[in-house]
């Protein structure tokens, strides 16, 4: 929700420019991004009652709740028009513009460290409660789900409720804020609760492991590099975040402007997202056991860039719906399904053999790292995501994307580069991804080697 709706409301809502509003975004997903590995080794090490995970999920629930809240509600002063000008960094906006765009960094950084309290921790416990090839599919697959589905439902709320059908700025976000935020702290506290009982199950660092300290800390984390099969998960994953980040923060502004559909249509889209994440979370656990992890990769990143440039693609070849009629949403709808069902699919999958290469990292070293591992690959997920919105952000600006727009009034040269830039310039990134996913190598034939010689190891010769 975060990617897909902050950048529209603050653009289009709060009249935030388009390059403000991309750095006040994405700053606080790279220096969120520096926390993570910090925090994915303090949880590697962590020794308590509560065991390694549980207890930052705790910590993280209300604090997410709380900035959620303030992200979307900020004071009223700060989106009033301002005639007083301030020149920083040969970047001219209003004293007001300026205030609002720190208003969004610093709470907008806030909620990412905090978030990160929750989201690494809950992925290595993931990665944790089991060690076969394919329950880890199993196990991701209903995370992935839950996560995506969570999503829609929001987004759902979001078109509905603070953007009603033909009221595109000026909108009153409290009731969003507040129902987001108490979504947050609950949900995420929940998933610490409800958990619990696992934890005398689970795995816990040595007791004559080392003091902490920062070189330390640093060699693990660079150590992870040393992994062939996790170097092609991390560059695919850099390579795709980068045209994630380009789409997600555009997004709502092709569904307005380009597309020039309704508020109330574009929030039926989570729909159809939600049919592709049930039919696609039950077909998951099968195409890894056909194609393996490495080929599903493959397949789904090629299905999400033709759902992703199709649409533009058909559109400036004079092949596609007229903009805003029925037929061009239920269109649309297919493609949506396409794409999320498609980025589901490779979630799920990404997250399960991130665990298998866990494995092979402690047969290897000696040292078990789930959320070293999970954390460099969500550090550099979010520099690159964080670099999509920043391009997004200067897109909007080059293109002299109007503020406050009126759909099917905007010249149609701007719409064309909109389009352009978000349609087909944006998902040539995938391509890269699509090499470097399909050349991950742990098939199960692989693991069952690395599980041998971990109970060899450990002492029981026979386990698998």
């Amino acid at each position: 929700m975060f990617a897909a709706v902050t950048f529209l409301v603050y653009t289009v809502v709060f009249g935030l420019p388009g390059t403000l509003a991309g750095l006040a975004t994405s700053i606080p997903i790279i220096l969120d991004g520096i926390t993570d590995p910090l925090i994915g080794h303090l949880s590697d090490r962590w020794r308590s009652r509560l065991g390694r995970r549980h207890p930052f999920i705790y910590l993280a629930s209300i604090p997410v709740g709380l900035f959620a809240f303030a992200i979307y509600l900020p004071p009223t002063a700060l989106t009033l028009p301002s005639h007083e000008s301030l020149l920083i960094l040969g970047y001219e906006a209003t004293v007001n513009q300026w205030l609002l765009a720190l208003w969004l960094l610093v709470t907008s950084s806030l909620l990412k460290v905090f978030l990160t309290f929750y989201s690494l921790p809950h992925l290595a416990l993931g990665a944790e409660l089991s060690t076969s090839y394919m329950e880890r599919t199993r196990i991701f697959r209903y995370n992935t789900f839950f996560s995506y589905t969570g999503g829609a439902i929001l987004s759902l709320c979001f078109y509905n409720l603070v953007i009603p059908d033909g009221a595109y700025f000026g909108v009153d976000t409290a009731w969003f804020a507040l129902g987001l935020g108490i979504f947050s702290a609950v949900a995420i506290f929940l998933t610490a609760h409800l958990t619990r009982d696992q934890i005398p199950h689970l795995s816990q660092p040595p007791e004559d492991q080392r003091v902490f300290s920062f070189r330390e800390f640093i060699k693990e984390s660079l150590s992870v590099f040393q992994n062939r099969n996790y170097r092609m998960l991390f560059f695919g994953l850099l390579a795709l975040s980068a045209t994630l980040g380009i789409r997600e923060t555009l997004g709502a502004h092709m569904g307005l402007y380009f597309w020039e559909l309704k508020p109330a249509w574009i929030g039926l889209f989570p729909i159809p997202a939600i049919v592709a994440y049930i039919v696609c979370m039950s077909i998951v656990v099968q195409l890894n056991e056909r194609f393996e992890k490495g080929g599903t990769m493959g397949a789904v990143i090629s299905l999400a860039v033709f759902a992703a440039a199709f649409p533009v693609l058909a559109r400036f070849a004079g092949y596609f719906p007229a903009n805003g009629s029925l037929e061009l949403f239920f269109t649309m709808c297919f493609f949506v399904a396409l794409f999320y069902g498609s980025a589901s699919i490779l979630t799920a999958t990404v997250f399960s053999a991130i665990g298998d290469v866990v494995d092979e990292h402690e047969l290897e070293t000696g040292r078990r790292q789930e959320g070293v591992f999970y954390a460099v690959r969500t550090l550099f997920s979010k520099v690159s995501v964080g670099f999509g919105h920043l391009l997004a952000g200067i897109a909007i600006d080059i293109i002299e994307f109007p503020a406050n727009p009126v759909p099917g009034e905007i010249d149609p040269q701007i719409i064309f580069e909109l389009g352009l830039f978000e349609g087909v310039i944006a998902t040539v990134p995938a391509y890269l991804a699509i090499y470097f996913y399909s050349r991950y190598k742990i098939d199960r034939q692989r693991h069952a080697e690395i599980r041998r010689g971990l109970a060899e190891r450990a002492g029981h010769p026979k386990a698998t």
